[in-house]
């Protein structure tokens, strides 16, 4: 049941300017500019934070075959008070055999709750094994695109699997039929963990791929100087490309290039594991172990590899600001409205939209002082 109808005043997020807003039944009904509102003293307002790459959150991980309702509740809750109105709960590279279980079991959790998982990503098991590319993803778990899979998992999810990462190299021609099949469900395909060519990323572009996943992780440290992912997927026609805002998967002279070599494609994601929001030590993800410094830098412990980050939501606007000159207000869209769209989501203040939002304060230092969702305030 949505709540009673109320009006708010918040500064616009964009322009700085004071706005009435009129919610009722979850939803901007009507959005007006008061020009002669004295704004100093009002709250910001901005879209809910949309991540589309959530691995585990607040000691919780997603990918843990003994994940009870109160862990899954309390991922949530966390997301919630770090400014998350909607993510998609990601499961990485398994046994082939395991996703069903897991998805049907998400999906259940994520219907009993009817919190801010709004669905479901797949990173992997479509990804290169090769040793640059697959990051801690277990090599001997991948394989290639398999349709009749797709179609069992989206029935399994009952229809709430939403993004699939894969490397299209793998297999060329079945992962185009794979790509299509996926986008007559609905569902929107990255690439990612992949060495693809230029050649190929077009021809899944053609077929309806959407997003690249991380660019500039899950990549050799020895790459061609040219013909290499990174320039490859600059110059493709990808609509959208994600980057991890931590400051420890990119370091910030190549954040600031390749921002200023996507310009508005680029949405930000925080591949945050069950350590995010959460004490220095030892995680799990899925049966991957990874040990998590002081300063929140995670690896796998075998490996030294980088394994998912600590990254909260809220904090990787502002990180992403530091690391580039850009405005925050620039960084909030890359963080909100434009992973919606990704996934053919109208998100943002507008009328009509769903009223989730974030309130906040920029000053002394950025903190988030409530959040909405479809009208309703969850946090705190």
């Amino acid at each position: 049941m949505h709540p009673r109808s109320f009006v708010l005043v918040a500064r616009d997020y964009r322009s700085g300017l004071p706005l009435e807003i009129s919610i009722e039944g979850g939803i901007y009904q009507r959005i007006e500019t008061k020009p002669r509102e004295n704004s100093k003293s009002l709250p910001w307002i901005a879209p809910g934070l949309f991540d589309l790459q959530i691995n585990g959150f607040g000691g919780v991980d997603l990918n843990g075959d003994d994940l009870t309702k109160g862990q899954f509740e309390l991922l949530c809750q966390k997301l919630f008070e770090n400014g998350c109105s909607h993510f998609l709960a990601t499961i990485i590279t398994r046994p082939l055999a395991s996703y069903l279980g897991i998805l049907k079991k998400l999906e259940t959790l994520r219907q009993e709750l009817s919190l801010n998982c709004i669905g479901f990503h797949l990173e992997g098991p479509f990804l290169s094994p090769s040793s640059g590319c697959r990051g801690v993803h277990r090599p001997e778990w991948m394989t290639k695109p398999d349709i009749s899979w797709l179609e069992e998992l989206f029935l399994a999810s009952q229809g709430n699997l939403k993004m699939i990462t894969l490397a299209p190299e793998i297999e060329v021609e079945t992962s185009l039929r794979f790509i299509k099949k996926a986008d007559s469900l609905g569902l929107a395909i990255a690439l990612g963990h992949s060495e693809a060519s230029w050649e190929v990323i077009q021809s899944c572009v053609i077929a309806g791929a959407k997003l690249w996943t991380h660019l500039g992780n899950a990549l050799s440290h020895t790459i061609p100087k040219f013909n290499n992912i990174l320039l490859n997927v600059i110059a493709s026609d990808l609509p959208y490309v994600s980057l991890i805002p931590d400051g420890k998967h990119i370091p910030a002279v190549a954040f600031r290039a390749l921002t200023s070599a996507l310009g508005p494609r680029v949405i930000l994601v925080s591949d945050a594991i069950a350590a995010a929001a959460a004490p220095a030590g030892n995680y799990f993800l899925g049966q991957i172990e990874l040990e998590v410094d002081n300063q929140g830098k995670a690896t796998e412990k075998s490996t030294g590899r980088l394994g998912g980050s600590t990254l909260k939501p809220f904090d990787g606007v502002f990180v992403a600001q530091q690391l580039t000159g850009v405005s925050w207000r620039w960084w909030w869209d890359a963080y909100s409205v434009r992973p919606a769209a990704v996934l053919g989501i109208n998100h943002g203040l507008k009328e009509g939209n769903e009223a989730s939002f974030c309130l906040l304060e920029l000053l002394p230092a950025p903190v988030l002082r409530a959040l909405y969702l479809k009208g309703r305030k969850v946090y705190p």
